[in-house]
């Protein structure tokens, strides 16, 4: 160990320290530490605002090849630093820095000078005045998928701090009164946004014939699946750059306290190696009190992840785990690991454009709830059309991308209604709107975590482009000014309504997965399927229609729902399941309806019937009450339940 003093600080280095490179703080200063590779390396130290380094202070080289070396500096008394290491002559700037100066602006390059980009010194510890991570069970979880900018720059979002930490959190009593309980952040670590000019990236063939002037200004890439500084919150994404750590810290903080849980998205490439990747996600859980991670990377890395202490209390979502990492967590602690159910998304999506031959998987989508881990079940996200555009378009229309259509999936699974694109006509608005709200039943009224994408609620377009992935503009920002049609307020006013009602069902959301079976010997099981006959769902691939019903008692509250899903394009007759004799079954929601959540004096009571008839393309619920005129019989049964009740 070697002490000095350098101007106005004292500096103290050492080497083989065995700790991971980058800043630590601890009680006599702050630690700096470096692979130096054997290599002479310098730290540099800047104070804030001057171009050049105030300090150069050389690392000690260490004995082992590959070691790390440390350098612990005590600052004096107020004042700013940032840092940089140098290696040979190279400016580096050091990739697990925790704060990152020099790219305050979104989507303007950073200054060529060497030494523009930093890392920020971070003397502070932040003050998070006792914050309860909510620890929400996934069952209990309704996810929001957003990305931090997009969701409120439009000049008509209604934020003081547009685009950034600060205005998200301007949105929080929006998002709480939704129902909202978990927000999934797309990248907001500190990444590179600016991508190489399309001719650079097009084969010889297929470039311009004009060629690209050298000051072509390169692309945006909006949404930030890349790479980047992992362990920086990304600074354009505060209203105040030098305080992006705070901003962020404040964000997490306020959801928190209103028991919303915010889940940071990952994007990790093929060179990352597996000890960083652990570092960072243990990092922002720490530092950050984030609840969880949906982490893209390669299988072996997350089969492994999913391994991590961490993940006995974060969550970790991912599209594949490998089976033995299922089981060795199941076996430890309760369900912290869920995959992206991309079947789940097409398998609705087929259902709800009304293909044939899909209702046996539809079934299986809607009740599946693994033991030893959770499913996220969404029909839209990021990578895709939007919900609007979803039921608007049947294919993709992605000119202003500028890559001639090549790029977005070509496999949607959607269809337009009877009209590509905006419409005057009123048939096809209402047909839109009604299979709008039909996808919202679907995923809110299945078992598992649902995850709706901003602004879907709203009726949110990107013009018919399923991959806005390079526009940092109005195409690719939510929209807020359709928040005031009529038809949009009803919209929203469903999707919160449908969220309270999937809360107030615990049978809709469940810990495990429903069984299909009488298994408390009640005559009824826990969810059944029919179809124009009772206790028999009719899969043949010619038709669109299913019926569920679900025992409340197996979740505890004294209630019978029947869901009627109708996808087809005529009106289809549902047989009603007889009840106890003390209940009848009344109408609660009818997505045909303008107001699809039936008020208590206009619902529609079946206490006789056998069977109702579903309008089509629309999805109704049907509740169980008390029947006030019922007289108890001793020894009374439902007539109707034979042998093959509750089997598929």
């Amino acid at each position: 160990m070697q002490s000095q003093k350098s101007g106005g600080i004292k500096y103290s280095t050492s080497e083989g320290t065995g700790q991971n490179p980058g800043v630590y703080m601890d009680n006599s200063g702050i630690v700096f530490a470096h692979k130096c590779e054997g290599k002479e390396t310098f730290l540099l130290l800047y104070k804030k605002g001057e171009k050049i380094p105030a300090y150069e202070i050389p690392f000690p080289s260490p004995s082992v090849c590959g070691g790390t070396s440390a350098v612990k500096v005590r600052f004096p008394a107020g004042g700013e630093y940032e840092y940089n290491f140098q290696t040979d002559g190279r400016i580096i700037t050091d990739s697990r820095a925790r704060q990152i100066s020099g790219r305050e602006v979104f989507g303007m390059a950073a200054s060529e000078e060497p030494h523009s980009v930093r890392g920020v010194v971070l003397r502070k510890k932040y003050d998070w005045r006792g914050d309860v991570l909510p620890n929400l069970p996934y069952e209990n979880a309704v996810m929001y998928q957003l990305h931090v900018r997009g969701y409120t720059m439009q000049k008509n979002s209604g934020v003081r701090h547009k685009g950034t930490f600060r205005g998200l959190m301007e949105k929080l009593p929006y998002i709480k009164s939704l129902g909202v309980n978990q927000l999934r952040l797309m990248p907001a670590y500190e990444f590179d946004e600016l991508i190489k000019p399309l001719s650079e990236k097009l084969p010889a063939w297929a470039k311009p014939p004009v060629p690209t002037e050298e000051n072509t200004p390169r692309r945006i890439n909006f949404w930030g699946y890349t790479g980047g500084y992992y362990f920086a919150p990304k600074s354009s994404y505060a209203s105040e750059p030098a305080r992006a750590a705070c901003e962020f810290m404040d964000l997490i903080r306020a959801c928190h306290k209103e028991q919303i849980e915010v889940i940071m998205e990952f994007f990790f490439g093929d060179e990352m190696d597996f000890k960083t990747i652990a570092d960072c996600l243990e990092f922002w859980a720490e530092e950050y009190h984030i609840d969880g991670f949906a982490v893209i990377a390669r299988d072996s890395v997350t089969a492994e992840l999913g391994r991590l202490p961490l993940f006995a209390e974060r969550k970790l979502i991912c599209s594949w785990f490998g089976q033995d990492t299922l089981d060795h967590r199941a076996s430890k602690t309760r369900r912290m690991l869920a995959e992206s159910n991309d079947g789940f998304r097409d398998d609705c999506r087929r259902f709800l454009k009304g293909e044939g031959g899909c209702l046996e998987n539809f079934s299986v989508r809607i009740r599946r709830n693994p033991a030893n881990h959770a499913t996220v079940n969404y029909i839209t996200h990021h990578d895709g059309f939007t919900l609007m555009d979803l039921v608007s378009y049947d294919c993709k229309h992605n000119e202003a991308n500028g890559e001639m259509g090549r790029d977005g999936s070509d496999f949607n699974l959607s269809w337009n209604c009877g009209a590509e694109g905006p419409t005057r006509k009123r048939e096809i608005l209402q047909l839109r709107l009604r299979q709008i709200k039909n996808a919202f039943a679907m995923m809110l009224l299945s078992q598992g975590t649902p995850m709706l994408l901003a602004g879907d609620e709203s009726g949110n377009s990107q013009d018919g482009n399923n991959n806005p992935y390079c526009h940092d503009s109005e195409l690719a920002w939510i929209d807020w000014s359709l928040k005031r049609r009529e038809s949009i307020q009803a919209l929203t006013s469903f999707v919160k309504d449908l969220i309270s009602f999937r809360q107030k069902h615990p049978i809709l959301h469940m810990a495990c997965e429903l069984s299909c079976m009488d298994l408390h010997s009640s005559g009824y099981p826990d969810l059944s399927f029919h179809s124009s006959n009772a206790w028999f769902g009719a899969f043949e691939s010619a038709n669109c229609h299913l019926g569920c019903m679900y025992d409340g008692r197996y979740a505890d509250e004294d209630c019978f729902l029947y869901i009627a899903y109708n996808m087809h394009w005529t009106p289809q007759e549902f047989a009603l399941p007889q009840l106890p004799p003390q209940m009848a079954w009344q109408r609660v929601i009818d997505t045909s309806e303008k107001d699809s959540f039936i008020q208590g004096g206009e619902r529609t009571s079946y206490e006789k019937e056998k069977s109702f008839e579903v309008h089509p393309r629309t999805v109704v619920v049907l509740e169980a009450y008390k029947r006030k005129d019922h007289v108890p019989e001793k020894g009374s049964v439902p007539s109707d339940l034979g042998k093959d009740k509750g089997t598929l």
